[in-house]
């Protein structure tokens, strides 16, 4: 039985990725505005046929429905891959990864597709130069996904938050109706992998869901899709902005305070 739903699933996932892919590789080329509409909506369907329940709390609703003359710089903890298909299903936006993940075959052809924003974070010197880059876009009215930690956590804590691209939020912008000069809002993002199946997860189950080391990446998608369903609690905190702190680093420490808070807070009550 587990041998056909995993069947299924894959088939489903497929089925998915050649319907989109014309429109994507379209919208793309022509620079068109639905290029991260067409995402938005796959990644629903794929959370709806693997089983990937998203709870969302009011507050959170609110900051989504949120509007601005703007983008927003989203910051997450990072626990696993299925991360990407959560958040993507909940903002129209681009996701900022590691240059590495580029080169990992089909999931790396997925990305570019998604109009990911490859990033060389081994190199400090090019920091300043990407944060620029990142300024613009989020001025020019996209949405960025941001996951400061730099890899993936097992699911109960948080690592320490790299703050270099936190930069990217000492941006102003003149609100056209109000002609006041505003800066790019920073929303906390909180990811807790709360059941498995209908069942809490204790830290083992959370653990055997997150992308940790150097674990195959088809092997814990093997894994997931014959598992069972899954539950994500996402809390959406309120936006922050670099002027409240006047420093990349305090702000970065901010948000890493708190995600860690909410994710303790959810996992222990």
């Amino acid at each position: 039985m587990k041998t056909i739903n995993l069947i299924f699933k894959l088939l489903i996932i497929l089925v998915l990725i050649f319907l989109v892919l014309p429109f994507q590789i379209v919208s793309n080329i022509f620079n068109l505005k639905f290029r991260y509409l067409v995402p938005y909506f796959f990644f629903k369907l794929v959370n709806f046929f693997l089983g990937i329940k998203i709870e969302l709390d009011q507050q959170s609703k609110v900051h989504l429905s949120n509007k601005s003359e703007v983008g927003s710089l989203y910051v997450s903890n990072h626990v696993s891959w299925i991360d990407i298909v959560a958040i993507g299903s909940l903002i129209k936006s681009r996701f900022i990864a590691k240059k590495e993940v580029k080169a990992m075959g089909i999931f790396g052809f997925l990305a570019a597709l998604n109009n990911t924003f490859f990033i060389d974070n081994s190199k400090a010197t090019k920091s300043l130069d990407y944060s620029n880059n990142i300024s613009k876009k989020l001025l020019n009215g996209e949405n960025l996904i941001l996951f400061p930690e730099g890899t993936t956590s097992d699911g109960s804590a948080i690592r320490k938050f790299k703050s270099s691209f936190f930069e990217s939020a000492n941006s102003k912008y003149l609100c056209p109706n109000s002609r006041e000069e505003k800066f790019i809002n920073v929303y906390p993002i909180t990811l807790c992998y709360l059941k498995k199946n209908g069942l809490p997860m204790g830290i083992n189950i959370r653990r055997g869901v997150a992308w940790i080391g150097d674990y195959p990446m088809l092997r814990l998608m093997y894994d997931f899709l014959i598992s069972g369903n899954v539950s994500i609690y996402i809390n959406i905190s309120n936006a922050v902005t670099f002027k409240d702190f006047g420093d990349r680093k305090k702000l970065s420490s901010h948000c890493e305070n708190t995600i860690l808070a909410n994710l303790t807070n959810t996992i222990h009550p």
